[in-house]
């Protein structure tokens, strides 16, 4: 016989098991909902409906499945930010298990990162050798990281800003731009700076979405004055302290420039009043820019293994 004090303790951790589990439950069963309501007549219509049968207004994509699951569980749940992350740690700790030697020496890595040797095997950017033809190493270089302290503080200005705009913008255009200021930031990297030295980094790509957050809300009134000035403060102290530790401020200031170009461009941040054409066409984009991903890291791999 149990003592009455135990049970008690024992009923209560049941009850709250129970709590748990139909919090799941209600989590699992929003993910499988066919239906959603259109915002401007407040019809149901099919979740995966871009267009409303009874009003004609033009629908958000939704995610459904595992990603709407995600979005509960996970605050502001953007896929494409939480997978550029994902990939980058991935990456990073692909990096160092490959290149352990099992010495204690080895942890200074996480520091320092690899040698010039380890980084340019890898994927890392070098001017000359995307003058052979090495294009991929433009691409490449934005997910490898020297060092933990580079990856971790560009995984927070990440977390930052990459939720505020794939909201705006939608996952399509959020990757396709992030893409582009990554490689535009290498490209005036490798022309400001000696043909053979090794860089790397997402902080390209990261100053080109602060750049472009900063013009969007400018123009258009997106965000607060407050969180606009935070804005600019983050890229005045990155910069600051790119100088003061020898970063690469060339690859920072062209992405930086590439992103408010590309904010300037747009006729309307507002995904929701594009036309089906256009839709498509970032939709093309966005699975192009996936494609050049997933090419450029295969052949980042297959280099190191030559090496």
């Amino acid at each position: 016989m149990l003592p009455p004090r135990l049970r008690w303790k024992l009923r209560i951790a049941a009850q709250q098991l129970e709590k748990q589990l139909d919090y799941w439950k209600n989590l699992w069963r929003g993910a499988q909902v066919t239906t959603r309501m259109c915002p401007s007549c407040r019809a149901l219509v099919g979740v995966q409906e871009s267009v409303c049968s009874h009003c004609g207004a033009r629908l958000r994509r939704r995610p459904s499945g595992l990603g709407k699951l995600l979005a509960n569980v996970l605050p502001q749940y953007t896929p494409v930010s939480y997978g550029l992350l994902t990939a980058n740690f991935l990456i990073f700790l692909a990096m160092f298990a490959a290149e352990q030697q099992g010495t204690v020496t080895d942890f200074g890595r996480l520091l320092t990162g690899g040698n010039q040797q380890t980084l340019v095997a890898w994927g890392a950017d070098v001017a000359a050798l995307v003058a052979q033809g090495q294009w991929w190493r433009l691409v490449s270089a934005i997910f490898i990281h020297i060092g933990i302290i580079h990856l971790l503080f560009n995984s927070y200005a990440l977390l930052f800003i990459g939720p505020l705009l794939e909201e705006l913008l939608g996952k399509e255009r959020f990757l396709v731009f992030y893409l582009a200021t990554g490689v535009i930031g290498f490209v005036l990297s490798n022309w400001y700076y000696p043909p053979w030295l090794v860089t790397a980094g997402a902080s390209g790509a990261v100053f080109g979405m602060i750049a472009m957050a900063v013009v969007l809300s400018r123009r258009w009134g997106s965000w607060g004055r407050i969180l606009q000035q935070q804005l600019v403060h983050w890229i005045i102290y990155a910069f600051v302290f790119g100088l003061l530790i020898g970063a690469n401020n060339a690859a920072h200031f062209g992405g930086a420039l590439a992103g408010a170009a590309l904010a300037f461009s747009l006729p309307n941040p507002n995904r929701q009043q594009e036309t089906s054409f256009q839709d498509s066409l970032w939709r093309v984009l966005y699975w192009a820019s996936l494609a050049v991903i997933a090419l450029s890291l295969l052949l980042a791999v297959l280099n190191r293994l030559e090496h």
